[in-house]
């Protein structure tokens, strides 16, 4: 349940609490399915029993969720529509949650009562200051969140089901929670109605969770247990401006430049070591791109470049400093009949990328599109086809590195096809009463 009141002019609290309530029960009687030959042989169930790994979990728990909303009202004149547009100067989000959780778990030997009443608090704060009429504005936005740990991973389980893998609790382990800063600058007071934004965020992990690995090299056994892993953090600062060029503004153009820092932590195991350690990798990433666009009547053509750089190195003893670089540049145009409402659109792009491990990797690829559009019916039926990546050149592959290393990704995609599309355009208005 909910309410809000003005407590003041243009200032209003909005109470929220919910209550939820829940209760389970699971179990799992493992069984050595290798030793069970003949259905006949059901009713010796309990002589090929897992006991050691056979549970039966029971719990309860319950939330009392508060909430509570402060803000701010305001409003300004817009200086070509000279209408009033509501705003908020500042407004706090407070969300107050306590929770209890109780659970009974039964595995092997292990015969646990645990519970655990936990209050994580998160919270919103923003602020907007506008003038000139809302051509200039900034924002700011900071924020904490957190969740809490499960109960169940919290008990001294061990659970070896798989013979090769052995999963552990942690009694230790503490919530996650992480910081957020970002601020926002919009600017539309330029000549020809030129547009600027300027942005920057900043983000700080104050506890992760990881799994930690640990490898028997006499036995082949890998060993997982939960742990906290503190200190990751970020940052990202972003411009981009748009603006129209001459009186007529058959021309704009568009530019963005950024800048990406990354200080990621998780476990991973080191080459020639049986256990695990906290493993930093740092990113830098720097990119730009740009575009010009000619638009008159019916003729659309624009020009597009971009380009992307990141260096990523790490403390892993067989990671090599990865310093990579990505662009793309092409060309892109529409244009109608006037006389057959026929459409003609096409687009080329060059794929670009240097400086990787792999030659595979480092690769040109050249990307043509075009399609054909038909009106039909007065413009009730629509037919058009599309020819995407006719040369048959797009890759599906990305690289990248995270903490534990370098990861290769493929995107399951359709790389190359022809498609015909059939739209047809249905309305029926309400009768007059």
């Amino acid at each position: 349940m909910g309410s809000a009141k003005e407590i003041a002019k243009d200032f209003y609290v909005n109470l929220t609490d919910f209550f939820d309530i829940r209760s389970q029960h699971n179990r799992d009687y493992l069984y050595h399915p290798d030793t069970l030959l003949l259905p006949s042989q059901i009713d010796a169930l309990t002589a090929i029993t897992d006991p050691r790994n056979s549970y039966d979990s029971r719990g309860f728990d319950w939330t009392n969720n508060l909430v509570v909303m402060l803000v701010k009202k305001a409003y300004y004149t817009h200086p070509d529509f000279h209408m009033k547009v509501d705003y908020a100067p500042w407004q706090l989000y407070l969300r107050l949650p306590v929770q209890y959780e109780r659970l009974h778990y039964k595995r092997g030997v292990l015969d646990t009562l645990a519970r655990q009443t936990v209050f994580v608090p998160n919270f919103n704060f923003d602020y907007r200051n506008v003038w000139k009429g809302g051509l200039r504005d900034v924002r700011f936005h900071t924020e904490f969140h957190q969740e809490r740990t499960l109960l169940m991973d919290r008990i001294n389980i061990y659970d070896n089901s798989h013979p090769l893998i052995v999963k552990l609790g942690n009694p230790d382990l503490k919530p996650s929670a992480v910081t957020k800063v970002s601020a926002e600058y919009y600017d539309h007071a330029g000549r020809n109605k030129a547009m600027y934004h300027l942005s920057a965020s900043f983000n700080y992990h104050h506890r992760d969770v990881a799994q930690s690995l640990t490898y028997n090299p006499a036995t082949g056994v890998y060993t997982y247990k939960p742990m906290n892993v503190s200190g990751a953090c970020g940052a990202l600062v972003m411009f981009s401006t748009d603006q129209n060029i001459g009186e007529k503004r058959y021309w704009t153009w568009h530019a963005s430049a950024g800048a990406l820092w990354d200080h990621s932590k998780d476990h991973a195991m080191l080459e020639g070591y049986t256990e695990s350690r906290v493993n930093t990798v740092n990113t830098l990433g720097l990119n730009s791109g740009a575009n010009i666009r000619f638009n008159r009547k019916s003729l659309n053509i624009r020009a597009v470049g971009y380009i992307n750089w990141r260096r990523s190195e790490g403390n892993m003893q067989n990671l090599s400093t990865l310093s990579a670089l990505e662009y793309h540049y092409g060309l892109e145009g529409y244009y109608t009949l006037s006389a057959t409402k026929t459409s003609f659109a096409a687009d080329g792009t060059m794929y670009s990328r240097r400086g990787y491990g792999s030659s595979e990797l480092n690769t040109d690829d050249f990307v043509l599109n075009a399609s054909v559009s038909q009106p039909l019916f007065k413009g009730k039926l629509i037919a058009r086809i599309e020819a995407f990546d006719l040369l048959h050149q797009l890759s599906s592959t990305q690289y990248d590195i995270n903490a534990q290393g370098r990861i290769v990704t493929w995107y399951r995609s359709l790389p190359h096809y022809v498609m015909l599309h059939l739209v047809y355009h249905w309305n029926k208005n309400p009768k007059k009463k």
